[in-house]
């Protein structure tokens, strides 16, 4: 009878690891999701910007950062950004201040200061402005993230 053929998974293959080590090192690794607030393309006014990315179901978040390429303005300096996954606070109200400098990078806190916070289902990552309409900016925020179910 002929042998079976086995995938060879790239992470086993790199690490010299059995398939089983493979799949679970791939399934609890840490992942990453980008989205990019651009004034020019969606728009300052109050509200949300949703950006049509999800993180997948039982995300627990464990860092969001902040990588300013355009300063936000705003007629009264008072804008605000917060960026959620669904109705899910993943940060607070940051004021426009933190990104008042294009090439600023900065880690945000999460939302009242936890140190991981879980999204049940898969949530649409969107950014909230309040306060006052921006003028101006670009920021590009990116989230860090593992599935807790260990679904990759």
């Amino acid at each position: 009878m002929p042998e079976a053929k086995r995938r060879n998974h790239p992470a086993r293959l790199a690490a010299g690891l059995n398939d089983r080590e493979a799949t679970l090192l791939s399934r609890f690794s840490v992942q990453a999701q980008s989205v990019m607030w651009d004034f020019d393309e969606d728009g300052g006014a109050q509200g949300d910007v949703n950006f049509s990315v999800r993180l997948p179901p039982t995300s627990v978040v464990t860092a969001v950062y902040s990588d300013t390429q355009t300063a936000i303005n705003s007629s009264g300096g008072s804008t605000t950004l917060q960026l959620k996954a669904g109705t899910t606070d993943l940060t607070d109200a940051e004021a426009e201040a933190k990104f008042d400098s294009g090439g600023e990078q900065h880690k945000l806190a999460l939302a009242s200061s936890a140190e991981a916070i879980k999204t049940s289902d898969a949530e649409e990552l969107k950014l909230t402005i309040a306060g006052e309409d921006a003028t101006a900016g670009k920021v590009k925020f990116t989230v860090y993230f593992h599935t807790s179910d260990g679904t990759p």
